[in-house]
């Protein structure tokens, strides 16, 4: 075997130190190759997400920024709505807006509607949905076990605002919902005809404590990004309040489903290393087989 070096001068290498050059130049390129295709999986879809437990009281919030660009993509939000004569309700929902509070329950967000951009491209709040159980509109959000593929084949709605069926006031986005339409009635006047109370749930309750995940759609920072699908943790510590905590949260990247309750996981980065450190392990098995010093 010949190696032509670039002073021109050709240096003869004996059989044994071929078989040896041959063998680590192909360790190279294995472990190359390991962590050429770890890295460009790991850029080509990854799940990124918070296990920072998050604590919600009366009229307390927490929200939700997957992505990180300063934005709120959700939040959930709890509210203590005062009806009179010693009568209060409590309520959790999940919103894409700050339109509605307990200082202003009665709020008809538009669908256009967004938490504020900071700086950053507004985030596609038409795209902004939740899980449903089914696929009738109108539905409240699902409480999903963990391991629940979310994705964009599952029931997919988010109802908050007028014009339901027609006419009707619907405030679908309920996780627990103590309200079911008292508010429009006692405070604004709206006759319950012209109210939709969703028949399915509300689902968050009656878990004993167990945590349950709400799936999402998002359009983060709208287009031309994609659709993508994330969860969030949610655990309820207190019924009678509809008060709790958010165990975490994630979403994926790419557009691809995600599981409920699935992590970033630094499984690519540790098969990257691993790569690393078989070719350098090689390396020296190496230059003692062949009795090479460097």
């Amino acid at each position: 075997m010949n190696l032509t070096f670039d002073n021109d001068r050709t240096t003869t290498v004996d059989d044994d130190t071929k078989s040896c050059l041959n063998e680590k130049l192909a360790a190279y390129f294995a472990a190359g190759g390991a962590m050429a295709t770890a890295l460009s999986s790991k850029a080509q879809a990854v799940i990124v997400g918070s296990t920072t437990e998050q604590p919600f009281g009366i009229n307390g919030d927490v929200n939700i920024d997957f992505n990180s660009d300063g934005q709120i993509d959700y939040q959930i939000d709890h509210d203590r709505v005062d009806l009179g004569s010693g009568n209060s309700v409590d309520y959790l929902q999940v919103d894409k807006n700050d339109s509605t509070s307990e200082t202003n329950p009665l709020a008809i967000p538009g669908i256009f509607d967004t938490f504020p951009a900071n700086g950053n491209p507004l985030n596609s709040t038409f795209d902004a949905k939740y899980v449903t159980p089914t696929g009738t509109q109108g539905d409240y959000p699902a409480a999903l076990t963990a391991g629940t593929s979310i994705g964009p084949t599952s029931n997919l709605d988010f109802q908050e605002g007028s014009g339901f069926n027609g006419s009707q006031i619907i405030r679908a986005n309920r996780l627990i919902d103590e309200d079911a339409g008292q508010v429009d009635m006692v405070l604004g006047g709206t006759a319950a005809g012209d109210i939709a109370i969703p028949t399915n749930g509300p689902n968050f309750l009656g878990l004993g404590g167990q945590v349950r995940y709400l799936g999402v759609q998002m359009k983060l920072q709208g287009d031309p990004n994609p659709l993508t699908y994330g969860w969030i943790g949610i655990r309820i510590d207190n019924e009678a309040d509809a008060t709790g905590s958010v165990v975490g949260y994630a979403y994926e990247t790419s557009g691809n489903r995600i599981i409920a309750g699935q992590i970033p996981e630094p499984a690519t980065i540790m098969t990257a290393g691993f790569a690393a450190a078989a070719l350098f392990g090689g390396r020296l098995l190496r230059r003692v087989k062949c009795g090479w010093n460097k």
